[in-house]
């Protein structure tokens, strides 16, 4: 688990947040509000408030991967997605679900939200940075390469230096409205925000200067 989540344990249900991986969906205040208490003094999660199977099932909607769970009671674990799949959210970052790897290291979910506008400070992840940049893309695209053959797999995703997010292994890419638009084993994905060919690199990190480890 990393260090960077808080740990709120239960009888049956242990959840864990990471607040730097938030993107504010706010499916978990507006799903069960009386176990994500938001704007409250002191632990906002109470664990304890809602069936852990209700609570896992909720927990595994959350798209950034910012809120996870363990079971305590013998209940079953969130397991990985059968496809790899990365999705477009209007005017907002790229979600993954998938069996991955990010920079090489284990991801301690398998979901994610990585920042596609370029101005996130938490990069590779999203950290809502696009709302005030004003980020605009409706999250559409045309179909490309479709592999039908795609087989499941680890996939990893590499945040290259200055450059794109490089996925390798079995991946569908997804538009704003679920539609696969892209399957395959290696694809270049925009996170500069500059690309015309979004989701994916077309070069114009370098024409935009756009830096980052």
């Amino acid at each position: 688990m990393s260090d960077k989540a808080q740990k709120y344990e239960g009888k049956n249900i242990t959840v864990y947040f990471e607040r730097g991986r938030c993107i504010h969906s706010r499916k978990c205040v507006l799903g069960l509000p009386h176990v994500f208490k938001a704007n409250v003094p002191g632990p906002w999660i109470d664990p304890d408030a809602a069936n852990a199977d209700e609570l896992a099932a909720l927990i595994s909607q959350c798209p950034s991967g910012a809120l996870r769970y363990e079971r305590n009671d013998n209940g079953a674990e969130e397991t990985k997605p059968e496809i790899n799949t990365a999705t477009m959210e209007v005017d907002g970052p790229l979600n993954i679900h998938a069996d991955f790897t990010l920079n090489g290291e284990p991801a301690s979910s398998c979901r994610a939200s990585l920042c596609r506008c370029g101005a996130s400070n938490n990069k590779p992840y999203c950290d809502g940075s696009h709302k005030d940049l004003g980020f605009s893309d409706p999250g559409l695209a045309n179909s490309g390469n479709m592999d039908s053959a795609l087989e499941a797999g680890m996939l990893d995703v590499q945040a290259l230096p200055d450059g794109p997010l490089l996925a390798n292994g079995p991946l569908e890419i997804r538009d704003s409205a679920g539609q696969a638009i892209g399957r395959g084993k290696k694809a270049a994905l925009c996170r500069c925000g500059a690309s015309n060919n979004k989701p994916y690199c077309d070069g114009s990190h370098v024409a935009a200067g756009f830096k980052t480890e």
